[in-house]
């Protein structure tokens, strides 16, 4: 079951027709309704051509939880101020000024899978910083584009339905890379650059979570782009 949770109070013949595609609203709150996979496009839909905006859950693997080789997510990590109370241990982590920080024993971990990866000396005692790994291909896909805001660089912050599908060569190249940074959104026919956000492949996120590396929230995981069969 997939949850959308609608920011906006739903109106009742807006209620009608998400009940006739079978949708449950959770607890009788008209906000947050629960819907099979099969038929979630067509909720989706509907709430999107009469201007609500939403956000789409499904369940993912969570922390401990091994991965297959093809997933990717991108990880919620804990930052430079916690490390004082990590375990010892493979430790990772973003800096004050956004970076990424590795201690050796993180690295020793991430290098054999990722093996493009460099890393630098930090300012940091006994830490490094991530310096260069591989972009993916293909921007990362969204179905829904609610708001779009100008950033600097050239860049944007999107607000979509929360659903970022991962295209067949994007899943290639972060088996083949570990790790990557993805720097584009794309809606429709549309390409808008993003913050670089690194991207992390399910090999190696089974190996932080076998040397427990402690994140703060659960890995977020991309959605695959479905395949259309030519006939």
């Amino acid at each position: 079951m997939c949850t959308i949770s609608i920011f906006q109070d739903v109106d009742r013949a807006t209620q009608v027709i998400l009940l006739g595609y079978g949708g449950v609203a959770v607890e009788h709150n008209s906000n947050i309704w629960q819907f099979s996979g099969d038929i979630l496009e067509s909720a989706v839909d509907v709430l999107a051509d009469r201007g609500y905006e939403f956000r789409v859950a499904y369940a993912s693997p969570r922390i401990g939880e091994n991965v297959s080789t093809e997933n990717a997510a991108y990880l919620c990590l804990l930052s430079e101020g916690d490390i004082d109370d990590l375990a010892p241990g493979p430790q990772l982590v973003y800096s004050d000024d956004g970076y990424l920080l590795a201690n050796q024993d993180l690295i020793a971990v991430v290098a054999p899978l990722a093996r493009d990866a460099q890393w630098i000396p930090s300012s940091r005692p006994d830490f490094w910083f991530l310096s260069y790994a591989p972009t993916l291909p293909e921007p990362i896909k969204i179905r829904t584009l609610f708001k779009r805001w100008p950033r600097a660089g050239n860049e944007w912050a999107l607000s979509h339905d929360g659903r970022e599908f991962f295209t067949s060569q994007n899943g290639q190249a972060i088996v083949t890379y570990g790790i990557a940074w993805a720097t584009e959104y794309q809606y429709r026919e549309e390409r808008y650059r993003r913050p670089p956000l690194l991207v992390w492949g399910g090999d190696v996120i089974n190996a932080l979570m076998a040397n427990e590396v402690q994140f703060a929230d659960q890995p977020v995981y991309y959605l695959r782009e479905p395949v259309e069969n030519s006939s």
